[in-house]
């Protein structure tokens, strides 16, 4: 009977896609299998830098990765913690629940009960992989105080940190007023050229970053207030961001801007408020979710940008974090010291993954607003 067990799932598996694929509830599955394989690819890169920004010299040039060899002990972890073989019975039963849970009713009981059935088959596979964090040997990964203190002092990360925040709230600020001012006139004025405009702005999308690094280049070396000079500074690299990033936020805002009510306006016109005022008390605090989501995509665009940061800034002292976290990798290559320059991936990947998780509702609901009508 035992033995029959294994052959009973696979026809169960087989049987329950077949169902699904006359029913044609599978079109959505196989995308849904490879997001959440990329999304675990990529969560398991960040955990292994992670490690690795703890680790010793020498610990990452005899074990780079060893934290994953040691999943090849799954079999034998799974039968420590349940005393039985079998370690693939509990996913080759999850996929046919999984499959039949497309089939039942959206809030049904039985929906309900195949839920909680994955729930348990999902924290019987994962029992064995705690075994095995559990039983590893995290020693050569403690040494996460002297990377860091590496990066962020010795390798100057600290001061590129400061830089990055610094340009990337600058030229946030500036965007989003200037954009949500101009998305406006857009979307509720009226008046010669305004299609023109746009067209103009969504064309200008398409022209390739480096493309404009030449003529910005001859611009700025010509651009000062006084002693002043736009070139080599944090303030014209705010500037160059800011104007580099006006079309997509007018682009983004102009929409959001037309699917809010135009009845509020007329109100208040009729109450003698000046486009301005309408713009400043309507209209600008209602449209909070767009711009949250033109901020945040800015401000990730700004913190992760190269190019522009490299060839506009030459002093030392005004690196962002990822013209100095190159730097660090150049030294370090030679220097044998690879903990210190995964502990600056880290600072640099931080805050976007931050920002991600915890604003990632706010992204989604800027998106979407004004996508449905009525």
């Amino acid at each position: 009977m035992a033995a029959a067990i294994p052959t009973l799932l696979w026809l169960y598996a087989a049987v329950s896609v077949v169902l699904l694929v006359i029913e044609k509830r599978t079109r959505l599955y196989p995308l849904y299998i490879l997001k959440t394989a990329w999304a675990v690819f990529t969560v398991l890169a960040f955990v292994w830098v992670l490690l690795m920004s703890g680790a010793t010299n020498q610990e990452f040039a005899l074990r780079p990765a060893s934290i994953f060899g040691e999943l090849e002990r799954y079999p034998e972890a799974f039968r420590a913690c349940f005393y039985v073989d079998g370690w693939w019975l509990p996913l080759l039963a999850w996929a046919p629940l999984w499959a039949v849970g497309g089939w039942m009713e959206q809030g049904s009981q039985c929906r309900q009960t195949l839920r909680v059935c994955l729930a348990i088959l999902t924290l019987a596979a994962a029992i064995p992989v705690l075994w095995i964090v559990r039983q590893y040997d995290w020693s050569p990964y403690t040494h996460f105080r002297e990377s860091y203190t590496h990066a962020w002092r010795v390798a100057r990360m600290g001061d590129y940190f400061l830089n990055s925040i610094l340009v990337s709230c600058c030229s946030v600020g500036l965007v989003t007023i200037l954009g949500s001012m101009s998305a406006y006139a857009l979307a509720r004025l009226n008046f010669r050229g305004r299609e023109a405009i746009i067209s103009t702005l969504v064309g200008s999308m398409a022209i390739p970053g480096f493309l404009l690094v030449v003529p910005l280049y001859v611009m700025m070396k010509s651009w000062s207030l006084g002693n002043f000079s736009f070139m080599d500074s944090r303030v014209g690299l705010s500037v160059l961001y800011a104007a580099t990033a006006l079309p997509f936020t007018i682009f983004l805002l102009t929409a959001f801007f037309r699917s809010l009510p135009s009845e509020l306006a007329e109100a208040a016109a009729l109450d003698g408020a000046t486009p301005l005022q309408i713009f400043t008390k309507i209209y600008f605090p209602l449209a909070g979710p767009g711009l949250a989501t033109a901020a945040i995509f800015n401000f990730l665009g700004v913190w992760n940008e190269y190019n522009f940061a490299l060839v506009f800034v030459t002093n030392p002292e005004f690196r962002t974090l990822p013209v100095g976290l190159y730097n660090l990798q150049v030294s370090q290559q030679y220097a044998v010291n690879w903990p210190s320059m995964f502990a600056g991936v880290v600072l640099l990947c931080l805050p976007t993954f931050v920002i991600f998780v915890a604003l990632q509702e706010k992204i989604v609901a800027g998106l979407t607003v004004g996508g449905v009508k009525g």
